[in-house]
């Protein structure tokens, strides 16, 4: 199966809304949503603590392309009106621990359904495109945003695990369309 695995790649929502691989010249503007964002984004994500440098950020992009180009992760931003407003990841597609969704979006688009349509574009790459044959989300289970999303998909809460958290993470789960 050949897949675009080019900087360039996108997938396009709507005219407002699309997913696309960040640039490391990006770096500055992810990191300042991050950083004026930690105590929002860090209650949720453990991450948020460990950047805290516009390098950080940076590191964290080149990462992505690396992971891109190896055909192991699948990396975009959230791109709202032309600028990025978080992050969404197809993860672990290549390594043995089973295909995930992990995102986050700023609290100005936070409930606005951008990260709910980023996921299911991200879920039908991952079937459509890759020929995943089931994806995962986890969730914390207090974070009643991102559990939305995933029940808003069709995906099936299947249990709870504490994989290195303190608190219990809804696991999700959806398996390809027939």
């Amino acid at each position: 199966m050949s897949v675009d695995k080019s900087r360039n790649f996108e997938l396009e929502i709507d005219e407002n809304l699309k997913l696309r691989q960040l640039i490391p010249d990006e770096a500055n503007l992810i990191f300042s949503i991050v950083d004026s964002e930690r105590e929002y984004l860090g209650k949720w994500l453990p991450w948020v603590k460990t950047t805290q440098t516009p390098e950080d950020s940076k590191d964290f992009i080149e990462s992505i392309i690396e992971k891109r180009q190896e055909g192991s992760e699948f990396g975009f931003g959230i791109i709202v009106n032309d600028q990025p407003k978080g992050h969404i990841s197809l993860m672990h597609v290549s390594d043995g621990k089973g295909p995930e969704i992990g995102y986050w979006i700023s609290s100005q688009e936070s409930g606005k359904g951008i990260t709910s349509k980023a996921a299911k574009t991200v879920t039908e790459f991952g079937f459509k495109t890759l020929g995943l044959d089931k994806i995962t989300i986890r969730a914390d289970h207090r974070n009643i945003a991102s559990n939305k999303v995933a029940e808003k998909l069709g995906y099936i809460l299947t249990g709870q695990e504490y994989a290195g958290t303190e608190t219990a993470m809804n696991v999700w789960e959806k398996t390809k369309p027939i």
